[in-house]
């Protein structure tokens, strides 16, 4: 998170709370970048499910918000989610130092978009404001 951003008067709400999980998926993937293939296929696993989960909460509940407080839908996000699909398939189907760092490198990408997009949306909102409309409430 960026000096500014942690400084903002709206970072303790959803902003925090989606930069916090991306710390988590990168320290994972830089994790699997140093330790060994089996080890790696087994840390895999788990990371590989909630980044499903995890896409698939961004697509209902956080995509929606910026298609409404920008007027246009973050099309290249949702690229982004299939390309990462795509790439953990391929981890999936042959762990390898390839397979990871391809991995890696797309998801470092796509968190890197994503959060130069919705971190200042979600800044410019109240939380609680922010929390009411990811939630649809």
């Amino acid at each position: 998170m960026s000096l500014a951003w942690r400084t903002h008067p709206n970072a303790a709400g959803p902003a925090s709370l989606l930069l916090s999980i991306h710390d988590q998926f990168r320290a994972a993937s830089a994790r699997l970048q140093v330790v060994d293939v089996a080890l790696a296929s087994r840390i895999f696993v788990p990371l590989a499910h909630t980044l499903h989960h995890h896409h698939h909460a961004e697509e209902v509940m956080l995509f929606p918000l910026v298609h409404r407080r920008t007027g246009d839908a973050p099309a290249q996000l949702v690229t982004d989610h299939e390309e990462l699909t795509t790439a953990i398939a391929e981890v999936e189907a042959d762990v390898s130092r390839a397979t990871l760092a391809r991995f890696h490198d797309v998801l470092i990408a796509h968190l890197d978009r994503e959060e130069a997009l919705v971190i200042p949306i979600l800044l410019a909102i109240p939380p609680h404001e922010a929390w009411a409309e990811i939630h649809g409430s």
